[in-house]
């Protein structure tokens, strides 16, 4: 088994004839299988790759024998594969796949793009690739070494603050790293100035801010999100969500993923919440709770939304 950061080197000393992209990241597995085409020379213009949806085995053995017209290999990505019921079947579906794998000439990569990695690990000929959501310190190695290959020197200190600004969303991750690889300058400043901060992030940074009782850092917070346009109500809604987060993180015993999952948000934002859960006892969280039910029940009752923000704000401190 390979780990997604280690596909792309080796692609470059290894000819594989079949691979199964597995994980809960869709941005990691696009990302490989655009590094399979770079690797073996393959051009996704509509011929050369060949793209099936819930195939059967015929239809991926046809595709894989149909040699492409324009490239001397061919890859054929098969997404949603549908294994059937019994034991037998399954391991009928695998001598067969398998047969396809060892019958390779070097014309084709027989690609899989799934969820989990269940079966295919016993196709012979077969390396699954794990493209499951990165922890931060993968992704800070991941733009360093991306940085690294476009000729840009990168501390580390920066890739984190990179990182951290995209809440660990690694299709945000690419497009912020390569805005600042063309501005040419990768440095504490032009990442302050650059990337974009999203208003989720604001939210931790405000909670920081409220944590540590700056008062003053937290009004300041606050008002720059109100001059930027936010609303009121929608960042009462945002907080109201982090904390509620933050308690479960508190109390439970999930794994952060498990919790991503149960919440329905990325695994970056439970680490977020995790941070912040650890500045707290269980029933400072739970009197923050209330004070956020509290203020809800003001800003539906219409009292000025801008007044029961700060109210809150300074209520929260007061923790």
């Amino acid at each position: 088994m390979l780990k997604f950061l280690e596909l792309r080197e080796k692609l470059k000393t290894s000819e594989f004839n079949a691979l199964c992209l597995y994980g809960n990241d869709a941005w990691l597995k696009r990302k490989s299988v655009a590094n399979v085409c770079e690797a073996y020379g393959i051009v996704d213009d509509g011929f050369s790759v060949d793209k099936l949806v819930a195939p059967t085995v015929e239809d991926i053995r046809l595709a894989c024998f149909t040699p492409s017209m324009f490239s001397a290999k061919k890859l054929v990505v098969c997404e949603d594969f549908l294994w059937p019921e019994g034991n037998a079947k399954v391991a009928e579906i695998k001598r067969h796949l398998s047969e396809t794998v060892a019958q390779c000439d070097g014309s084709f990569c027989l690609l899989f793009v799934s969820d989990s990695d269940k079966n295919f690990t016993d196709i012979s000929g077969m390396e699954t690739v794990n493209c499951n959501r990165l922890d931060k310190a993968s992704i800070v190695k991941w733009i360093t070494s991306y940085c690294k290959r476009n000729g840009v020197t990168v501390d580390a200190l920066c890739a984190d603050r990179i990182a951290t600004y995209c809440l660990l969303d690694m299709s945000r991750v690419e497009v912020e790293t390569q805005k600042l690889i063309d501005y040419g300058d990768i440095s504490v400043e032009s990442i302050d100035m650059l990337v974009h901060k999203d208003t989720e992030y604001a939210v931790y940074d405000l909670s920081g801010a409220i944590a540590d009782k700056n008062a003053n850092r937290a009004t300041e917070i606050y008002r720059g999100l109100i001059a930027r346009g936010e609303e009121a109500r929608a960042l009462f809604a945002l907080i109201y969500n982090f904390y509620r987060r933050v308690y479960y993180v508190k109390t439970s015993t999930f794994t952060n993923e498990e919790m991503a999952n149960y919440l329905g948000v990325k695994a970056g934002a439970i680490s977020f919440a995790k941070d912040t859960a650890n500045r707290y006892k269980p029933m400072q969280l739970k009197r923050a709770l209330d004070y956020l039910s509290l203020a809800d029940e003001r800003i539906k009752a219409f009292v000025d939304e801008n007044e029961v923000m700060q109210i809150l704000i300074m209520q929260l401190i007061s923790l």
